[in-house]
């Protein structure tokens, strides 16, 4: 994970030091403190010797080049003096390129991507034939393919698309699944996915993007062009509650932004079918208003919290 995305949902404890609350999937209730750099850094994750000639470290060098050019956008959207959202909406279409990029990559190179490629394709023939940590190497090839062949057609159709950028009442998490696709994150067809559905991808413990789909986009001609809104408790319990759904191993949140002074997961996740699970996936339909071009949200709302409740998520 980007460790420039990390920080925006990170507590800074001095000296480049950035404190984040991880809860494992597996052990949700049990919430520890990692340090922005330590948590979500796979060494070796890129390792394969080669992908047609290109050794693995430019592969990494490329990551934290679109790591790079997307961080002044995100200052650019979080940032901004006069409120929590920014007056300037729309990006410019450089600044919209870059995200889009960098969109892309996080859509291709997590775990849970991992995961759904090898289930689908299944190891290499050859690996049975090498040393087990060779074999371990030579696996991760595949994954590196599909990055590779569908980056820049993914980072295309995201900077076609009407982007809104909200505001949520909610404390907002992330994961290691950052972008998430409502009603499609494990298809086959991820450029398809990407084309069709709603997308959800949390900035920081407030601020969010929202891509809606065509459904969307049909029903509202105000969400066929970017946009701007603020989303109240409820429907930001359902961003949580998304983010939860489809998180491989992690979520992750700011220590002082718990959701869980407010909300507690509900229902099955995302189904992971690589680890044998094949029970119904949970379907999501949501509906929100767009924000007046000449209002936006006091930047001290983004630290300013009601009081815990007892009240819980409820899928829409």
């Amino acid at each position: 994970m980007p460790q420039m995305y990390l920080r925006r949902f990170a507590e800074h404890r001095g000296r480049r030091q950035h404190e984040l609350t991880v809860r494992r999937t597996a052990a949700i209730d049990a919430p520890f403190p990692a340090i922005v750099g330590n948590i979500l850094a796979e060494r070796g994750y890129y390792w394969e010797a080669t992908l047609e000639g290109v050794p693995h470290h430019v592969v990494e060098e490329f990551f934290s080049h679109l790591d790079s050019r997307a961080k002044p956008v995100f200052d650019a959207m979080l940032d901004a003096p006069e409120g929590a959202l920014p007056q300037r909406w729309p990006l410019t279409a450089d600044e919209r390129l870059h995200l889009a990029w960098w969109m892309a990559a996080q859509v291709l190179r997590t775990t849970r991507q991992r995961k759904r490629l090898m289930f689908d394709v299944g190891p290499a023939e050859e690996a049975a034939q090498v040393p087990a940590d060779i074999a371990a190497i030579a696996a991760n090839n595949p994954h590196l393919r599909y990055i590779a062949e569908h980056l820049a057609a993914l980072a295309l159709v995201l900077f076609t698309r009407s982007w809104g950028l909200g505001f949520s009442d909610m404390c907002l998490l992330t994961s290691d699944v950052p972008l998430v696709m409502l009603n499609g994150q494990d298809t086959g067809n991820q450029l398809a996915a990407v084309e069709v559905c709603d997308i959800l991808l949390p900035l920081d413990p407030h601020r969010f993007l929202f891509l809606p789909g065509r459904g969307m986009q049909e029903q509202d001609p105000l969400k066929r062009s970017d946009h701007r809104m603020k989303f109240h408790g409820g429907l930001g319990m359902a961003l949580v509650q998304i983010v939860y759904d489809v998180a491989d191993a992690f979520v992750l949140h700011h220590p002082r932004h718990d959701p869980w002074r407010h909300w507690k997961p509900e229902g099955p996740r995302q189904p992971a079918a690589w680890d044998g699970d094949e029970h119904p996936a949970p379907m999501y339909a949501m509906r929100y208003a767009v924000l007046a071009p000449d209002l936006t949200v006091e930047r001290r709302w983004l630290d300013e919290h009601a009081p815990p409740t007892s009240r819980s998520s409820s899928r829409s």
